[in-house]
């Protein structure tokens, strides 16, 4: 049987990342590559590493008070929340080349 080409979904995070969360790394990697969606140029992209470090943290803040509007971004993502659904929504349209 021919194997089926996977289709990149996006799945939820199953516990908080970001400032005072459990930090799964297979969370962390995932708000990492979602963030990379949204950060364009000259920022340099994030390394998916499953690391939580200051430039996750200011990209997680930018991204809630930018997108999000939130007048007080917290550095942090739940599972279902507003910042996560503003991130997956962002994965499911297709990436733009900017300049």
């Amino acid at each position: 049987m021919p194997e089926m080409a996977k289709e990149p979904a996006v799945r939820t995070i199953l516990a908080s990342v970001g400032r005072g969360g459990l930090n799964r790394s297979e969370d962390v990697r995932m708000v990492q590559a979602l963030l990379n969606r949204y950060i364009r140029p000259p920022q340099p992209a994030l390394v998916v590493n499953g690391v939580v470090d200051s430039r996750l943290l200011a990209a997680l803040e930018a991204f809630q008070r930018r997108v999000v509007r939130m007048r007080r971004p917290d550095g942090r993502v739940e599972p279902g929340s507003q910042t996560f659904s503003a991130l997956a929504s962002q994965a499911e349209q297709p990436a733009t080349p900017h300049q």
